[in-house]
């Protein structure tokens, strides 16, 4: 019994503290046409940022503070690239191979399609379900902040700035 005691007291002076939440000081995020992007700041020094071009790829980077060294790595992934970091202050960028060449196969005639024939569907009849919403929180935000919103018709921009 002493031992369980002496373990438990050994275990709460070990445990690891955490100090809650961490505050948002800027997140902002934006569609504009076929672009995406996102950045955000917090108040333990993390950053990060991303964008999303047209075709797919993402780049950007995120930074942390380690032994009062902030450590930055810059990133791009997306569709024939997978991932790969270009850029960082602490890690190698990852080597880029070269393309080899591929087998190019000759392609196959077309199948002639047959001519379409109609189909009849029919619409089942069906109840939509009513529903009572359910108040939600009163207060969403722990702390005074900003809200920005913008919309267009190609995308939108949205801006939290803690205050």
């Amino acid at each position: 019994m002493k031992t369980l005691i002496l373990l438990c007291v050994v275990g709460a002076a070990f445990a690891q503290y955490e100090a809650g939440f961490v505050k948002i000081l800027q997140d902002k995020r934006y569609q504009d046409g076929g672009t995406f992007g996102n950045f955000r700041d917090q108040e333990d020094g993390i950053k990060y940022f991303e964008e999303t071009d047209a075709h797919g790829i993402r780049r950007g980077y995120w930074e942390y503070p380690s032994d009062g060294q902030v450590l930055r790595t810059e990133f791009e992934a997306g569709p024939g690239i997978g991932f790969r970091i270009t850029n960082s202050n602490h890690h190698a960028a990852t080597p880029v191979a070269q393309p080899q060449p591929q087998f190019q196969p000759i392609p196959a005639p077309a199948p002639t399609p047959l001519p379409a024939r109609p189909v009849h569907n029919l619409i089942p009849a069906f109840r939509i379900p009513t529903t009572t919403p359910h108040p939600g929180p009163q207060n969403l935000f722990d702390y005074p902040g900003n809200l920005e919103f913008s919309r267009s018709s190609q995308g939108h921009r949205f801006k939290f700035t803690a205050a």
